[in-house]
């Protein structure tokens, strides 16, 4: 049975809320609507509902809200959390504060919190405002929003014209006491309003208010929330995703316009809709279909939007912003109901309303949830079609390349792609087993279509796991949420120098390190070819000058250097091997290491007793 239960405020919510419970170590399922009884043999310990209560009427919010806490009490919830937009609400009129009374009500509860936070985001509460990236919500581009206003940045004020109870700011969670907070505010029951800037702050306010019947607020609290939970309850497992995808787009936020405008500069087929011709039957829902299945054999998907500028979505709304919303949203749902009858398994939508459409028209009801693609957003699986995946994210989420992220973490098993990374796990532990490397001191990367796999920082190669690779896109761009070795720039350098590069292998095994100690004769090719193999597997090894290990200053020294030898040898460092494969790689690392053994030991013996100025009798 789920032990907690979480109450969204719309579809795009709750997805959010269920994404964070996920990541904190839950296993999660998510109801589109209240259901009329829950999914036989569910086992998830967290269940999310998403309402439509954010712009509903506000007795039709506060029923829905209720019915579903009652659903989720009767399922074995120990904990409900009322999940509602970072942003708020400003309009006085609002349904935040009468759902929130009403449950409050419903469990007989003298306290609950406020807290609309998600730093990830840049969405933080400080000292009882709301903020957006560092400035006041009524200050920022937000303020205009089209349901949901932000006129005022303080949740006490935005609170008094919704709710009976008054509301406590408090920056110190540690410091709650319940009595204390009961006399302060001199009412049956109150709001908390803790203040939240950052990660840490989360799990102080996590743990002070762990014990709290009802909570309430953004999705930035349910992460440290469900790792509390987690730590006695176990994990959720991963959620593999296959599929023909189509990407979907109506919000006209910032962060969906650039996302758009990305998708678009990779030359990736885009077709926009427009509200004025689809008034006058100039352009067609089956015009859009018709673009979507001239590419259907393509590689790339394709992106049909209607976002536009402010400037553009005024002129529109002049025609009827209801009718011209509802219209926008009618041709993205149609379209991705005939996406999945056509086969496509991957839908992937940017947009709270657009995201809403397309759920009610495709009719799931319950979800699975897996990995998320950016904070907030988590790839859905239709519990009663498992073939299926769902991306809904709300306007302002997600990174300026999310449409790329989301098909790439959509993709399916790439059979090629996993033996690579296979490979790239067997040579990091033969290295490790062999001697040639020591804790975390090692890098290692292959090229995979457009992509870089490089392991990830602090990543041990005897233990090396396939998920222990971060992802660049060949510009340096971090693609995922393992942050890559912090010497990254060296492997991009010998990518960029040849298109043949297929791996890169940088570790500080003892033989080559030592030998980068003796002055060299050659910096083009600094090791001596006493035998044949060094010339035959590699070739020449440049000796790079010294500077400090992950300085911008060695990337440079390297970046000069880097077409003038096959292989390279970092003074003081190290060897930085490329390679057509990681195996191929591994094979020229290795015969690099023996023969920087060969010779130093042969310059130690005195054989190869080279005129060095007096180094060999120093090292003797």
């Amino acid at each position: 049975m789920a032990v907690f239960g979480c109450i969204a405020d719309d579809f795009t919510g709750a997805s959010d809320a269920a994404s964070f419970l996920v990541k904190g170590g839950m296993s999660v399922r998510l109801y589109n609507g209240i259901p009329e009884r829950p999914e036989d043999g569910d086992s998830a310990q967290a269940i999310v509902i998403a309402l439509k209560s954010r712009t509903q009427e506000t007795a039709q919010a506060v029923d829905d809200s209720l019915r579903a806490a009652r659903f989720l009490l009767n399922q074995g919830a120990r904990q409900l959390y009322f999940k509602y937009c970072s942003t708020f609400d400003s309009t006085p009129k609002g349904n935040i504060g009468p759902v929130a009374d009403a449950l409050m009500d419903l469990m007989d509860v003298p306290c609950t919190i406020l807290c609309p936070a998600l730093p990830v985001n840049g969405r933080t509460v400080e000292h009882g405002h709301l903020m957006v990236n560092g400035v006041p919500l009524h200050e920022s581009h937000m303020k205009n929003h089209p349901l949901t206003p932000m006129w005022d940045s303080s949740i006490s004020r935005l609170m008094e014209p919704q709710s009976q109870w008054p509301c406590i700011p408090m920056e110190d969670p540690s410091s709650f006491s319940l009595e204390k907070a009961a006399e302060k505010a001199g009412a049956r029951r109150f709001y908390i309003i803790p203040d939240y800037k950052t990660t840490e702050d989360g799990r102080a306010i996590a743990a002070a208010f762990k014990s709290l019947p009802l909570l309430t607020g953004g999705s930035g609290l349910l992460e440290p929330l469900a790792r509390l939970w987690s730590q006695e309850l176990g994990g959720a497992a991963k959620i593999l995703v296959s599929g023909k995808a189509l990407l979907l787009a109506g919000s006209c936020s910032q962060a969906t316009l650039g996302q758009i405008a990305w998708y678009e500069a990779q030359k990736k087929p885009s077709y926009k809709l427009d509200p004025k011709a689809l008034l006058e039957g100039r352009q067609t829902v089956d015009d859009a279909w018709q673009f979507i299945q001239e590419h259907e054999n393509s590689s790339d998907a394709v992106l049909v939007y209607s976002s536009d500028t402010p400037e553009k979505v005024k002129e529109f709304q002049s025609l009827g912003a209801e009718k011209v919303a509802s219209l926008l949203e009618d041709a993205a749902a149609r379209l991705a109901v005939k996406a999945v009858k056509a086969g496509y398994t991957r839908i992937i939508s940017a947009g709270g309303e657009t995201s809403g459409a397309v759920t009610r028209a495709l009719g799931f009801s319950s979800y699975l949830i897996g990995e998320s693609v950016a904070p907030g957003v988590p790839i859905m699986v239709p519990a009663r079609e498992p073939g299926v995946r769902l991306i809904l994210k709300s306007g302002n989420f997600g990174q300026e390349d999310f449409f790329g992220r989301a098909l790439s973490m959509t993709g399916g098993t790439d059979p090629v792609l996993d033996q690579k990374l296979s490979d790239a796990v067997w040579t990091a532990r033969s290295l490790f087993d062999r001697g040639k490397t020591s804790g975390s001191s090692a890098n290692m990367s292959f090229r995979h279509k457009d992509r870089i796999y490089i392991s990830a920082t602090g990543s041990c190669f005897g233990t090396m796991k396939k998920e222990d690779f971060a992802v660049l896109s060949m510009d340096g761009t971090v693609l995922s949420e393992k942050k890559p070795s912090k010497e990254w720039p060296l492997h991009l350098a010998l990518y960029e120098k040849s298109s043949e590069t297929g791996a890169v292998i940088h570790t500080h095994s003892t033989f080559s390190v030592l030998w980068s100690f003796v002055p060299a004769k050659n910096d083009q090719d600094c090791i001596p070819d006493h035998t044949p193999y060094l010339k035959m597997k590699l070739g020449t090894v440049g000796l790079i000058p010294y500077e400090k290990p992950g300085s911008e200053a060695l990337f440079q020294a390297f970046r000069e250097r880097v077409g003038a030898s096959n292989g390279f040898l970092l003074k003081n460092h190290g060897p930085v091997v490329p390679g057509k494969t990681v195996m191929d790689a591994f094979f020229r690392l290795e015969e690099l290491e023996e023969s920087a053994r060969i010779a130093w030991e042969l310059f130690r013996s005195g054989i190869e007793s080279q005129p060095f100025n007096g180094f060999f009798a120093l090292v003797r």
